[in-house]
């Protein structure tokens, strides 16, 4: 199991100082600002912390596409809820849809103790920007072979596992983009029934592509805006 601790500790209403430790060596300190304010900055910069040790600068030397295997002992009882959807802090909700798509089954436990953890005058501590349009966004850009860069939402993970009938993954979204990534994956034309659908919806279907492969009744359905594709569902034909 691999485990990632963190406390947090505010400092003001757009900054927070986030200790984390892997195992009792490997430790440090984040100091996570914000780009707007908010009362709960500690919440949301332990949010922002987690995202970026797992993700962004994997401490455990790769980028998890499951929760399963991964512990989080963290310092806000709020996160544990959040993961779980039970959550009445709807402003920290997008910045922890991470914990219920891409790290969906990691344990999580609450724990303010700061034992091992780093000393403010002995570690240097590194600087976070945490700009909401990275952090509270409910996507994650994947690089595939045949559509280029793809924006996987949080609804397309949530569709895929729904409606995947050929037994359900154990983890849905790496299972999604090891989809996406075939590089024999080719574009179809738009039903008409899904073309007038989409019209409806987005205004017109011209931008609107669907993908799959030829020996697969799974389609996924893309949005490309102006050369940004998002990947906004997956169903069978």
């Amino acid at each position: 199991m691999m485990t990632l601790t963190t406390v947090s500790e505010q400092l003001s209403s757009t900054q927070s100082r986030v200790f984390w430790r892997v195992g009792t060596q490997r430790k440090g300190i984040l100091n996570v600002t914000l780009d707007f304010e908010n009362d709960d900055s500690a919440l949301l910069c332990e949010l922002c912390a987690i995202r970026h040790l797992l993700i962004e600068s994997p401490v455990f030397g790769r980028v998890p596409g499951t929760g399963k295997g991964y512990k989080l002992v963290v310092s806000k009882g709020a996160i544990k809820k959040l993961a779980r959807g039970r959550s009445d802090k709807k402003y920290a909700q997008k910045f922890a849809a991470f914990l219920q798509s891409r790290l969906a089954g990691v344990l999580i436990e609450v724990s303010t103790k700061t034992e091992f953890m780093a000393d403010t005058e002995k570690e240097a501590t590194e600087q976070l920007l945490a700009e909401r349009k990275r952090y509270a966004g409910t996507f994650d850009a994947i690089e595939t072979p045949a559509m280029g860069t793809v924006l996987v939402t949080d609804h397309a993970v949530s569709r895929y596992s729904q409606r995947i009938t050929s037994g359900k993954p154990k983890a849905p979204w790496l299972s999604l983009v090891k989809r996406i990534q075939n590089p024999e994956l080719r574009i179809y034309p738009l039903a008409e029934r899904e073309r007038r659908r989409k019209a409806k919806k987005y205004g017109t279907a011209d931008n609107v592509e669907e993908w799959g492969h030829p020996s697969s009744e799974f389609h996924f359905l893309i949005l490309n805006d102006q050369g940004t594709r998002t990947l906004v569902t997956a169903y069978k034909r």
